[in-house]
């Protein structure tokens, strides 16, 4: 018996000394992974507000269905202001028609413009930006879009 208890104990002695060298063996570092290079990204060119068609009434008109999931972003520039211009992102998803458009652009802008503008939706796909003529008048563009399928037209009123 004593004979197996000695076997037994030499081998957890063994096995131990096993595992303490395979802890102790050092391991090969992973290769770096392969980084590619990325263009510098330029810095957008300065506004020039003097080129802006101002109003104090915009119309946003909605035609037609998104064919895929994108991104609609509009900016407002106050004119005579030196006010930071007002950029609004809003996601619109595969399938959204012009009224359903509409009513997101509606609610976007109205939540991040300044309360002196009005913003309503007309017919159901316009959306109507209006600030009172004492107040000034602003500059709204669709700066981008990467929405296909649903067209989009800016005109002052």
């Amino acid at each position: 018996m004593r004979r197996i208890v000695t076997l037994l104990s030499s081998g957890l002695l063994l096995a131990s000394g096993f595992v303490a060298a395979q802890e102790a063996t050092p391991v090969a570092p992973a290769p770096a992974p392969a980084v590619e290079a990325t263009p510098a990204v330029e810095a957008a060119p300065p506004l020039d507000r003097s080129t802006l068609k101002y109003s104090n009434k915009w119309r946003i008109t909605f035609n037609h269905e998104a064919k895929n999931d994108g991104t609609l972003v509009f900016r407002m520039v106050m004119k005579n202001s030196d006010a930071e211009p007002v950029v609004v992102s809003i996601p619109i998803s595969k399938g959204t028609g012009e009224n359903s458009a509409a009513r997101k652009v509606k609610g976007a802008l109205q939540s991040a413009f300044p309360r002196d503008f009005n913003v309503e939706t007309d017919d159901n796909e316009s959306v109507l930006v209006k600030l009172n003529i004492i107040e000034g008048d602003s500059n709204v563009t669709l700066v981008s879009s990467d929405v296909e399928g649903l067209k989009i037209k800016i005109k002052k009123e």
